[in-house]
């Protein structure tokens, strides 16, 4: 049983890579993008602004990981992942259930790729807009980084040499 979380900036390839993982080893993958989308899709958060989309998602995620874990299954978290307290919390999770814990941090070395590599993107999730480079900024300044091991996979590595290390590594 393991608990692997892909992580990194938007536009880096990690839930293209997740996906892959999650078909090749049998392992569902949860999406932040797309479980906020369904929020904003059923105006769920209308009245709270207490409890912000983000901070919802990232709930939604440790709640069906959980469940998985409880369930004795694996499990596949696929968002940014910028706080070390949200990683503190999947790790503990990952310990409290004897789960292998696996950090996959996706980047994206060449700044020049990686802003064309978010403007040509089509996720085609229902009711979630596509970002804008100014708002991967924002991100990167609130982006911790890891103080764990972990696999580093660089977009400007083939998709298949990241997929064949993220596979091997997960496995």
């Amino acid at each position: 049983m393991k608990l692997i979380v892909f992580s990194g900036l938007p536009g880096t390839g990690k839930s293209t890579l997740a996906e892959a993982v999650g078909r090749d080893l049998g392992i569902p993958v949860f999406a932040k993008d797309w479980l906020e989308s369904v929020l904003l899709r059923c105006e769920v958060l209308q009245g709270n602004p207490d409890k912000p989309l983000g901070f919802t998602g990232y709930e939604l995620l440790t709640v069906l990981a959980e469940r998985q874990l409880r369930l004795g299954q694996s499990v596949i978290l696929d968002c940014v992942a910028a706080s070390r307290s949200i990683r503190a919390s999947w790790r503990a999770l990952a310990d409290q259930y004897g789960a292998g814990w696996y950090v996959v941090e996706c980047i994206c070395s060449d700044e020049h790729l990686h802003r064309r590599r978010l403007e040509v993107r089509k996720r085609n999730i229902p009711d979630w807009h596509e970002l804008q480079w100014s708002e991967v900024l924002g991100a990167r300044l609130n982006y911790e980084s890891w103080n764990e091991p972990r696999l580093i996979l660089d977009a400007v590595n083939s998709f298949e040499g990241n997929l064949l290390s993220a596979v091997e590594y997960c496995r």
